[in-house]
């Protein structure tokens, strides 16, 4: 199905079909950006809008604001409006990363950690939490090997210090 254009109340969106397979957008008509993500079980609000560094374009954020089973449609459009000011302002909504360099992240608290880690002990920590972990087959599991151990191999010993901030 084709992505749509309406103005998204409850109503509207509620009455909206569920796709046969995969999922579509309902666009809202009066705020640019804000949508819904419509799939087979879930309905989902959404903003997407461009940040920007230096006036040009760096990258096109996609965020999701909540589910519209567990919020109205007035309290999303409140958030999407928050999160499309934020993401003009160069900020990330979510993690609240600042990627506009004449505004550098703060630098890391006093009473913080540092911990160093080569890249070969995160690879294995990454191959046992996360491949196995997942049961990733083992064609998987082997093409990554290869890209880190060929790629990466000058970098494997290399050791990264790391901050580790605590609250």
């Amino acid at each position: 199905m084709t992505d749509i254009r309406i103005s998204l109340t409850d109503k509207a969106i509620a009455q909206l079909p569920a796709p046969k397979e995969g999922w579509y957008l309902a666009r809202d008509t009066e705020l640019k950006g804000f949508f819904v993500v419509i799939g087979k079980r879930k309905r989902t609000f959404t903003v997407q809008a461009d940040l920007r560094e230096g006036g040009k374009r760096a990258s096109s954020i996609r965020v999701s604001i909540g589910d519209a089973s567990e919020m109205s449609s007035r309290a999303a459009r409140a958030t999407a409006k928050e999160y499309l000011a934020q993401i003009s302002r160069g900020r990330h909504p979510k993690n609240d990363k600042l990627t506009n360099e004449a505004n550098p992240a703060p630098a890391p608290a006093i009473g913080g950690t540092v911990a160093s880690i080569t890249l070969r002990q995160a690879w294995e920590r990454y191959l046992e939490a996360h491949l196995m972990r997942k049961n990733r087959s083992e064609k998987t599991i082997e093409g990554y090997r290869d890209h880190v151990d060929r790629i990466f191999a000058e970098w494997l010993d290399t050791v990264f210090r790391l901050a580790i901030l605590t609250p």
